[in-house]
């Protein structure tokens, strides 16, 4: 492993919140590398997409590396100690789930369902709180034990969710639903000629 942050997604993308890890890359003692489209669908470029060159990166600290391929981005998450999704919203993250299984530390964005995919095998940050995910991130780069045992947590986590168990899990659920649907309905009927109807009642 090598001493940098990594993060990947779309750049324009609010929802990523690459914005937190640029507001506090300058800070950190180590350098930030984004992976993923910096150009929005509308045609603009995001403020943290500046090329890198002899003047440095746009935003100090904040190396924006462009898209990369498959066999790029996995170099990436081979090579990055830590792998930092700030997110505000994400339904599953597989960014950070191809980094788990690379053996990197996660930072990820407290919310819900990142919660409920890592459990206790990541450190969480509030999104909107740019000073807890900067001491986070550098509480991680300082303490080198923590951080690898925080990096096996995370592919201990990751290792559950490769495509055999998930597939398994969904042809369960599967037959489970066919097992419902095959068997008889409980409690009464509704059909009229089930009703016991006592002698001397009108039927409406």
């Amino acid at each position: 492993k090598e001493p940098f942050v990594l993060t990947a997604g779309r750049l324009w993308d609010e929802a990523k919140n690459v914005a937190a890890l640029a507001a506090v890359a300058p800070g950190l003692p180590w350098p930030v590398r984004v992976a993923g489209e910096a150009r929005h669908p509308g045609g603009t470029m995001t403020a943290t997409s500046g090329a890198t060159g002899d003047a440095g990166p746009a935003t100090p600290n904040l190396y924006p590396l462009g898209r990369l391929d498959e066999a790029e981005m996995a170099h990436a998450f081979a090579r990055a100690a830590i792998y930092c999704l700030p997110a505000r919203y994400e339904p599953f993250g597989l960014s950070a789930l191809e980094a788990g299984l690379s053996g990197c530390a996660l930072v990820l964005g407290d919310i819900p369902s990142l919660r409920e995919v890592w459990g206790d095998a990541a450190v969480y940050v509030p999104p909107a709180d740019h000073g807890a995910l900067r001491d986070a991130l550098v509480g991680l780069i300082g303490r080198p034990d923590e951080r690898r045992a925080r990096a096996e947590q995370a592919l201990a986590r990751a290792r559950r969710y490769v495509s055999a168990p998930m597939a398994a899990a969904y042809v369960g659920a599967y037959k489970g639903l066919r097992t419902k649907a095959s068997a008889p309905p409980a409690g009464p009927q509704a059909d009229d000629a089930a009703i016991d109807v006592p002698a001397g009642t009108a039927r409406s």
